[in-house]
């Protein structure tokens, strides 16, 4: 088991065991809209969780393999071996139950994070963040804006449960939110041809 340390340098072998662990995990999934390798998505989450003040290297590997056990085979045993149990349990926070789809999976997602610790809603501003972001200047044909009108309703549901800790990212995510919901309008407004 790899548990985080004082050390700056057990730090970094932390978070690269776990960035590789997930590159593995993940293969060659692609993101939905974009197409890109999945990889990219937890780097950028990983990114933003990195960036926050203090440094947190249980919240930097755990974005890296925050998705694990619900995109992929990993199951929860497993994270608790290879990485302990501070850094399992906060992905299984993270992690929506299986059982769970549509409404019921959302409203779900946004009462545990309103009720989780400061761990979880950052984690979560920084996916939600990535996850706007990445609907941003799609091409035409592939913007859904009825799709990407109600994921950007959701993701504001949950980053509202999340206010107050991280202004900075809270900020980005605004401004991307922004951003898209201009795009949903554009897009709209071609498919009404007005």
């Amino acid at each position: 088991m790899i548990a985080p340390s004082a050390d700056p340098n057990a730090n970094a072998r932390l978070i690269s065991e776990a960035a590789l662990f997930a590159a593995h995990a993940h293969g060659t999934q692609t993101r939905a809209d974009r197409g890109d390798p999945y990889l990219v998505h937890l780097a950028e989450v990983a990114a933003m969780c990195a960036m926050l003040e203090p440094f947190d290297p249980v919240l930097v590997a755990a974005a890296w393999l925050h998705d694990t056990v619900e995109d992929t085979g990993v199951r929860e045993p497993i994270l608790r071996e290879r990485f302990g149990d501070e850094i399992a349990d906060l992905v299984m926070d993270v992690t929506d139950p299986a059982d769970l789809r549509g409404d019921a999976r959302r409203q779900r997602q946004v009462d545990h994070t309103r009720d989780a610790g400061d761990r979880v809603k950052r984690l979560k501003l920084a996916d939600k963040t990535s996850n706007v972001e990445e609907l941003l200047d799609l091409p035409h044909e592939a913007f859904d804006a009825g799709g990407n009108a109600g994921y950007l309703l959701w993701a504001r549901k949950v980053v509202d449960v999340c206010r107050g800790l991280e202004p900075r990212l809270e900020a980005r995510f605004d401004r991307s939110a922004a951003r898209l919901e201009a795009e949903i309008e554009a897009a709209r407004k071609r498919e009404s041809g007005s």
